[in-house]
């Protein structure tokens, strides 16, 4: 059950985003820059990533272990994975702080800045804060996220004053990250320039372990069908009381495309493993028409969730610049949904 925090709590996470803010984090580092906070081993990490040296908008983004990592990776990656915005901003995972604009607040968001006794004017002056998960439309934070994100900022911060006391030499065009590290057990402080875990994004392959669904799968007919496949997503969110938080519109789609028909077009619930739902509507396609003869994708995430599947039942499966049938029907949606 969700938690929200209260007014003490949220007056904490302002107050330390505030004395970043008076720091200018990003007259030192840029987007690209991470910063590593280190409690303990190495996974147990956090990945800051600082918004602003252009000077347009300002912000934090806080990336929580390896995993949230590849998600910032996956984004930085985004044109050469061929990867849609709405796709690549449905499986982000971070927290995040902003100073943006008052229209860019919810009104909740501004009864939190009221309540903590802050008050801003002005372009890129209002502070906000939001939860990215996969799954799930961009929200508050929570309670827990709350306590999370202030001793992130904390940690920010001592971060930054050393890095500029030390003069600490770190080559992040080659490589490398800014530490900075506590030992949980001696409380030591220590900083410096490591290489980064990993530079690129990795993406998953699905294996199936059912020995009795391969049989069956190798012993398909054959049809003439060629099939564009994808997760797709909206820019909108899904209202439900039984999630804790609104969930993003995606969906798994199935169209054929030489008669441009939609075969299935399926939204998944915020906890859904979207490529695990690929695959297994690929399966159930399978069994009820027989294997097509191609099947068209876009990117390397979905070939990567299709491609023992096509092995199994020899599809040709194919990569390629554009999906259009699916496209048209994303794009009808949107035009529906305004």
């Amino acid at each position: 059950m969700r938690k929200e925090a209260g007014r003490e709590e949220w007056k904490k996470l302002y107050d330390v985003a505030t004395r970043i803010r008076e720091l200018k984090p990003w007259e030192d580092f840029w987007d690209l820059d991470l910063i590593c906070l280190r409690e303990g081993e190495k996974e147990d990490a956090a990945f800051v990533s600082i918004l602003g040296k252009g000077g347009e908008y300002y912000g934090i983004v806080v990336y929580e272990g390896y995993r949230d990592l590849n998600t910032f990776m996956m984004m930085l990656n985004q044109e050469a994975l061929n990867l849609s915005t709405e796709f690549v901003m449905g499986n982000q995972s971070s927290l995040a702080c902003y100073w943006g604009n008052r229209e860019e607040l919810t009104e909740k968001e501004r009864e939190i800045i009221k309540d903590t006794g802050y008050k801003y004017r002005g372009k890129n002056q209002w502070l906000y804060f939001r939860s990215y998960k996969e799954g799930y439309y961009p929200y508050q934070l929570n309670q827990d996220e709350v306590h999370r994100m202030c001793y992130y900022l904390e940690l920010l911060e001592e971060a930054v004053l050393t890095y500029r006391s030390e003069e600490v030499n770190v080559n992040f065009r080659g490589g490398e990250m800014y530490v900075y590290s506590i030992d949980p057990d001696t409380d030591n402080h220590y900083w410096g320039a490591e290489e980064l875990p990993f530079v690129s994004f990795n993406y998953r392959s699905l294996k199936l372990n059912d020995a009795e669904i391969i049989e069956t799968l190798k012993n398909v007919p054959n049809n003439r069908y060629v099939l564009e496949m994808d997760v797709a997503y909206q820019a909108a969110k899904i209202n439900d009381k039984s999630y804790n938080r609104p969930g993003s519109m995606r969906m798994v789609v199935i169209a054929e495309a030489r008669t441009e028909l939609i075969m299935k077009a399926q939204i998944l619930g915020p906890e859904e493993d979207q490529l695990e739902s690929l695959a297994n509507s690929l399966i159930e396609f399978i069994g009820q028409f027989g294997a097509p003869r191609e099947i068209r994708v876009s990117n390397i995430i979905v070939e990567a969730a299709l491609e023992e599947l096509c092995e199994i039942t020899d599809i040709k499966l194919r990569r390629v610049k554009r999906l259009p049938v699916i496209e048209d029907f994303i794009n009808g949606m949107g035009e529906r949904m305004r």
